[in-house]
This record gives C-alpha cells, structure tokens and sequence, in this order.
C-alpha cells in the first residue's frame, strides 16, 4: 500500500478542484475504444487539476498466455510485434496520454499488469509510471489533498483511497456498488474509487458522527470507475461476450471538490459519472 500527500494552496488553486479517474483502458485489445479514451485525455487536458490511473491501461495478453486469442487483438498488429507486444501496447498508451501527463497524480497497477509481471518479469506498471515521472501506486494507495489556507493557518484534508480491484462473480445490477463497499468497508476516507468491473456507480453515504459535544454528518462516498473496453463489438471476439452482465460503461468518474476556507464540514464533493460513448 502506498500513501501520497498532495499539498494546495487554497487561495492559488482554481474552484472547483476536479480530479479524473482514468483506468480499465485494455489499449491493444480490439475492444478497447481507443477514440473515447482520446475524448478523456482532451477532457482531462482542459478541465482537470489532476488525475488518477486505475489499472489495466494495456491488454497486455501475449502469445503464451492461455487466454490469448487472435480475435481480441486490435488489428494494426503484425506477428513481429508479437515479440514484444505489451511494451508496445505501453508505449501506445504513453503517447496517447502524453498531454496529461504533468497531471498525473500517481498509476496504480491493475491485475493484467499484476498478471503479466508474474509470469513474464516484466513490470508494465513500473515502467510506465517511470517514463511518466509519477509515483508507482502499487496494489492500494492512499491520496491526501490538503487545502492549506496559509492566511489563516489552518489545513483541511481530503482524503481519498483507491485500488484496482477484485470480483466479477456477481451479474446483477447491484452487485457492482455493494462490491465497492465490501472492499473499502474498513476504510475510513471522504472517497473510496476502485475499477475492474467495468460498470460506472457510485454511491453516497452520510456517517452520524458525535464529536466535541456536536453531532456532525460526514459525507462518504463509494463508487467503480468506468472503463474503455466494450463488452461487444462485431467482427471480433471479447473474452467476456458470452458472459451474463450489461455492456460496459465507456468513461470516466470525475470528482469535484468545492473548497471552504472555515470547516471541512462546509466543503462539497460530488461525484459525476461521464459516459463517453
């Protein structure tokens, strides 16, 4: 697990602060919705003050991995670049994303870079957060945004907790927001973001807290980020196609959060999903 603190002058900064989470992208396979993802780095350049990776930017399925199948594979590859195919594919995703890369708060790595660096030795996250210059976030990270009035001296921290994510045993359509509540239900932070199940939700929640003699509501909220992989697409093959579930939600969360210069209580943070398709 890893953590980041993130320092902003409150007075210096634009409002509202808007955060992007931008993962599930599977870039090299011939699902992957490669003109939306460009739609989300043009979004992202005009509007953001930062964004957050969630895992899975690459396909990164080989020749000499059980689930590789010449139908899933975007069309522009030869057999030579078999060779070397998720590098490429890394490479891809670095040129597409390029624009934004001085935004970039930091990649955490998703389960087909987990699943390629095991078998393969080749870290795809590693070596993408190192040409990017930004933190590697590993498996779980932990972001801070701390709004620092220097005026007044004081600090308000936002604080947010992110992973890639597990499951996808569960087809109905709430299994997705009830998953992101399960993998976050011992983290205590203003928001919890995974990915991995393709479906965009999110969910808000208010804690009753009893704190210095005053009875305070605390705003959570929970969601799944959206993805850029489509479940169908015809002419071609999607390992998922046959499986029960709804299409893939093509987008992005985006996370404003409109600041306060007296109490945390006073600041307002929403959570808006973008379809991009």
């Amino acid at each position: 697990m890893q953590s980041i603190v993130i320092h902003e002058n409150i007075r210096e900064i634009s409002q509202p602060y808007v955060i992007y989470y931008l993962g599930d992208v599977h870039l090299g396979a011939a699902n992957c919705n490669e003109h939306a993802l460009k739609h989300a780095v043009k979004m992202i350049q005009e509007d953001a003050n930062a964004w957050i990776g969630m895992g899975d930017y690459i396909d990164a399925i080989s020749y000499n991995d059980p689930r590789f199948n010449p139908l899933e594979i975007a069309e522009r590859y030869e057999i030579r670049d078999l060779n070397d195919l998720p590098r490429k594919q890394a490479d891809e995703f670095l040129n597409i994303i390029e624009p934004i890369q001085s935004k970039c708060i930091g990649l955490i790595s998703g389960n087909h870079e987990n699943k390629y660096r095991k078998y393969n030795g080749f870290d795809v996250n590693s070596y993408l957060t190192s040409s990017l210059g930004v933190p590697d976030l590993h498996q779980k990270a932990w972001i801070s945004i701390n709004f620092r009035d220097e005026k007044r001296g004081r600090s308000t921290p936002i604080k947010i907790v992110v992973c890639h994510g597990t499951g996808g045993g569960g087809f109905r359509e709430g299994y997705p927001i009830n998953k992101v509540y399960d993998i976050f239900r011992w983290d205590i932070a203003d928001v919890h973001v995974m990915g991995h199940l393709h479906q965009m939700q999110t969910d808000r929640c208010e804690y009753n807290d009893f704190s210095y003699g005053t009875i305070r509501r605390l705003i959570s909220w929970f969601a799944i980020n959206g993805c850029f992989l489509s479940k169908t697409e015809e002419g071609v093959d999607s390992y998922f196609e046959e499986r029960p579930g709804k299409e893939s939600a093509i987008g992005m969360l985006r996370q404003t959060i409109y600041t306060h210069d007296k109490r945390k209580d006073l600041f307002d943070i929403q959570l808006q999903k973008i379809y991009l398709r």
